[in-house]
């Protein structure tokens, strides 16, 4: 398949969100010295993109996380004049953005993270001049920020899991001049974290994936300059890292999605000189990883998350030679791709907020 045209927005460290209606919510981004405010939403019914309400803030290096109420929270990033403490609500209802409490912190490539309550935990990321160890945690019901303890490690380019005992694991990242193969634990009881062991590997701008058992898949990310394609699995019960193989493609920036088979889809990212169209899956019965049909175009920075049908969706990002506004479905099923239609604007370097 190939692209239809230009859109009529570029965009990339922006965010994707699946939605409660099924539909997934893309916003924001940056693209030709321009923090976009933009936002859209894919019908996966009809196979459509179509634009939805503005941000009151343009943005890109945020996080977007999906609430109980069903509306969207978007935090931090940077904006046109200065890194961002700015939030935000997106209602699916009546596709209309309004302003929220802002962070206390300013914050870009932060890891936000639901928790059990319902509340959001915002960790880490980048405020201009230095990288954070501060948290901070959202109520939805009184839209009030509250900080909770500080990590061990100040970090962003990392990831923020929740397991299953209600405690949210995080891991990797950047700080101090140096990648991390740290990790620790929250624990929203007492708003305190505690340090647990380390992973073998140093790695930022890695995947961390809950499993149907509660451990944590870590996969790729990068380290001095070398892209990883290394796998570490971590058991919650005991606290330990172990190696789970090695993936067949080194890959940074890439994307991590758990199938309703409890596999795990891997999808492009960058070797650290070219984007990647290729596609792999963990099983974690075996422990083995194997390769499946490439995608139809090479892409990093892309968004890849699991819809209602079972089918994963994966979106834009930047290819070989050019940003993409294509988007194509994975079917486990079939083990292929197919092309749908193709986004309004180009996505590139966005998330998936679970």
């Amino acid at each position: 398949w190939s692209n239809t045209g230009n859109m009529t927005e570029i965009r990339m460290e922006h965010t994707a969100s699946l939605l409660q209606n099924g539909k997934v919510l893309v916003t924001a981004g940056f693209y030709d010295d321009t923090h976009l405010n933009s936002s859209e939403l894919y019908d996966p019914l009809t196979g459509s993109w179509t634009s939805t309400g503005s941000m009151n803030q343009g943005r890109d290096g945020h996080t977007a996380s999906l609430l109980p109420n069903g509306k969207v929270l978007v935090t931090g990033g940077i904006g046109e004049q200065d890194y961002l403490n700015h939030a935000e609500l997106y209602n699916p209802s009546t596709e209309t953005w309004t302003v929220t409490n802002s962070m206390k912190d300013k914050r870009n490539f932060a890891a936000a993270c639901l928790l059990a309550d319902g509340n959001v935990l915002v960790t880490g990321g980048f405020n201009g001049d230095t990288i954070l160890d501060s948290v901070e945690v959202y109520n939805p019901s009184t839209e009030i920020w509250t900080t909770t303890g500080y990590m061990a490690e100040a970090r962003d380019g990392h990831t923020a899991s929740l397991l299953p005992n209600g405690k949210v694991l995080v891991a990797g990242g950047f700080s101090r001049h140096t990648f991390q193969n740290t990790a620790e634990l929250y624990h929203p009881s007492t708003g305190t974290w505690t340090t647990t062991n380390s992973m073998k590997d140093r790695r930022d701008y890695h995947t961390a994936t809950v499993l149907t058992n509660g451990n944590v898949l870590v996969t790729g990310g990068s380290y001095g300059g070398i892209t990883q394609n290394s796998a570490e699995l971590y058991d919650f019960s005991t606290e330990t890292w172990k190696t789970v193989g090695t993936m067949n493609n080194a890959r940074h920036n890439h994307q991590a999605v758990l199938l309703n088979d409890g596999k795990v889809l891997v999808t492009g990212g960058s070797n650290g000189s070219r984007a990647l169209h290729t596609a792999e899956l963990y099983d974690p019965s075996t422990e083995l990883w194997t390769t499946i049909g490439n995608m139809n175009n090479a892409r990093d920075y892309h968004t890849a998350c699991l819809l209602t049908d079972g089918n994963v969706l994966v979106a834009g990002g930047s290819g070989d030679s050019t940003d993409l506004n294509t988007a194509e479905l994975y079917s486990p099923s079939i083990r292929t791709s197919i092309t749908i239609d193709k986004m309004n604007n180009i996505q590139d370097g966005h998330k998936i907020s679970h």
